[in-house]
């Protein structure tokens, strides 16, 4: 989300005359586009902020973290202006009166979804984000994006289409459709599914279609049945599980038990294809015993994921958790966590061991910055591949896995 937001904020100020560089060192302007999910984003984003006006710079800090922090904001950060997660659509008015004037000012206005009527694909550019809903209404006892993306918003499906449409006219082959929780998305008309079947049976030229991330609580049958019927939709689920305890789960405000999750995943991985299943797990959440830890490893070992985000909690201020009593010690915290990883990647590599001596599809992505010589590019069910050879970006190859390295498989074209 905050990419596609900067991508948004970087082309409405090109229009508006500014000139981009890629050396800090001649900027004039900085903008910073933060993140509050995780505590040392934030402390990062600050530290930035401090360093770029020690070199006289104007500094501008968006996202979560201005949208949190407001007013306050602009002495922790020592920044020139702030601009919440809803208020980007005033960005170059508020930069124009601070350079007239010198006024520092902090906005978090709910303006809408922020858009641009029509954006210019850069040269080579094959994938493009598209956002569908803003927003949550979930109240996840740790997270704090519904305090710093407001509530839940839908766009309409048929602006969705018509932006889908016009980024294929210009070239992108792969979309992904971006929200808090996509799969809660409804227009007063469209629900997730619709909007899938409207995209995939409108374009011509758009090849795959991706979404990240719905809520398992949200997830349908009608929605699985769709990506099992569609040519375009890719093979791939984000479904976070953030903890397999019913207890701790509960004390999240998930809305889902370990059993209907795992019946929830099993269920995916049965009616679609070759599907991967990709997840995110928090470990010592307040309140976790290790019979706690031990139920979420239990999940691990029934859903065998794809790939995973693995984090010891963090407290966000502001949240219900962050209040929690019995916080769980860094120690512990970080022990279960080691544990956490090695189990979930001995599954990756099961899963990985599975593509062997099979022919896949690959949507390169570009040069691999590991594996000199190699491209590297995307399967149709998201697995990241690494193909000897440069190919260009957006180039679709076909061939066969004979080699895992690591947890990358190795396609074979010749």
């Amino acid at each position: 989300m905050n990419e596609h937001d900067s991508e948004l904020i970087r082309q409405k100020l090109i229009n508006q005359g500014y000139i981009e560089t890629n050396s800090e060192k001649h900027a004039e302007i900085i903008l910073i586009n933060t993140c509050s999910v995780r505590k040392k984003a934030e402390e990062k984003a600050i530290q930035y902020s401090r360093q770029m006006k020690n070199k006289n710079k104007t500094v501008v800090m968006l996202g979560c973290l201005a949208q949190h922090k407001g007013q306050e904001l602009l002495s922790i950060s020592k920044a020139d202006i702030v601009i919440g997660t809803r208020s980007y659509e005033k960005i170059i008015d508020i930069l124009l009166d601070f350079e007239k004037k010198g006024t520092k000012r902090a906005i978090c206005e709910d303006l809408g979804i922020f858009q641009l009527k029509r954006r210019k694909v850069r040269e080579g550019e094959f994938s493009s984000y598209v956002n569908i809903q803003q927003g949550c209404d979930n109240f996840c006892t740790f997270c704090v994006v519904p305090y710093t993306r407001g509530r839940e918003t839908s766009r309409n499906a048929y602006d969705i289409l018509e932006e889908v449409i016009e980024l294929e006219e210009q070239g992108i082959i792969e979309i992904t459709l971006l929200g808090q929780n996509v799969d809660s998305y409804f227009d007063g008309k469209y629900d997730f599914s619709d909007l899938l079947k409207l995209l995939e049976d409108n374009t011509k030229y758009i090849k795959r279609i991706k979404f990240t991330s719905p809520n398992p609580r949200d997830m349908t049958m009608k929605v699985i049945k769709t990506i099992s019927n569609s040519e375009k939709l890719v093979r791939w689920i984000h479904l976070p599980l953030q903890a397999g305890s019913n207890k701790i789960l509960r004390k999240m405000n998930r809305g889902y038990t370990k059993e209907e999750y795992i019946y929830q995943a099993l269920t995916i991985r049965d009616l679609i294809k070759d599907v991967s299943i990709t997840t995110d797990i928090i470990v010592g959440f307040p309140y976790e015993t290790e019979e706690d830890f031990y139920e979420t490893l239990d999940v691990v070992k029934n859903v065998k994921y794809d790939g995973a985000y693995m984090f010891k909690y963090s407290k966000r201020e502001g949240t219900p958790a962050s209040l929690f009593k019995e916080q769980v010690d860094e120690e512990t915290k970080g022990r279960r966590l080691r544990e956490l990883i090695e189990n979930v990647n001995n599954y990756i590599m099961e899963r990985r061991k599975l593509m062997l001596n099979r022919e896949y599809e690959v949507l390169i992505e570009g040069e691999s910055k590991k594996d000199i010589g190699y491209s590297v590019g995307k399967t149709f069910n998201n697995i990241s591949v690494v193909v000897k050879g440069f190919f260009k970006p957006g180039t679709i190859v076909k061939g066969i896995v004979k080699e895992i390295r690591g947890h990358t498989p190795v396609l074979n074209i010749a």
